[in-house]
């Protein structure tokens, strides 16, 4: 018990740090790499409308073998605050390895929109960021010593009695000079 008593506190102080570090870092890895994005571009984008369907032809010169994020907006030249980000959509779009020619996004705009647009000058800017591999191998360690800490905290304390002596009233204040 002496043992568990007098090395439960450096526990605490290592597990803390570790486990908020965990906690803290693990919005950073969902986030795209900026630096990365110059090495790939987007050309060549072309849409059409079939029925219901709004179909956007890209090109993305890049590595095959990245994965990147892709997003696409809706702009009107007339207005520059028309902003439409398209909801109910598939194909080269999201997060994958779409590095090609002819890659092919599907907005089914009647779903958002069951209106319609009306006017013309409408464009589409696609949006293109290179996804950055995270190593997990940190949070391997972390894992690895916040599971052995707790092994060491349940095992160590398992043996201590209660030092309840069930008198639930508290003991009665100093005299006073």
């Amino acid at each position: 018990m002496t043992l568990f008593l007098n090395i439960r506190r450096p526990i605490t102080l290592l597990l803390l740090p570790c486990v908020l570090l965990l906690i803290l870092h693990q919005k950073a890895s969902a986030r795209t790499d900026d630096a990365g994005s110059a090495d790939a571009t987007i050309s060549n984008i072309r849409w059409t409308t079939k029925g219901d369907v709004i179909i956007i032809n890209y090109d993305l010169n890049g590595a095959a073998d990245t994965r990147y994020s892709v997003d696409i907006v809706m702009r009107q030249e007339s207005d520059p605050g028309f902003n439409i980000i398209p909801k109910t959509v598939e194909g080269h779009i999201g997060q994958g390895a779409f590095a090609g020619m002819n890659r092919e996004i599907r907005w089914y705009y009647r779903r958002d929109y069951p209106r319609g647009f009306e006017g013309e000058g409408y464009y589409f800017e696609i949006h293109v960021q290179t996804m950055s591999e995270k190593s997990m191998l940190l949070y391997y360690i972390i894992g690895a010593a916040a599971l052995t800490g707790g092994v060491a905290a349940l095992l160590l304390g398992k043996g201590t009695g209660s030092t309840f002596n069930g008198n639930l009233e508290l003991p009665a204040p100093p005299a006073r000079p």
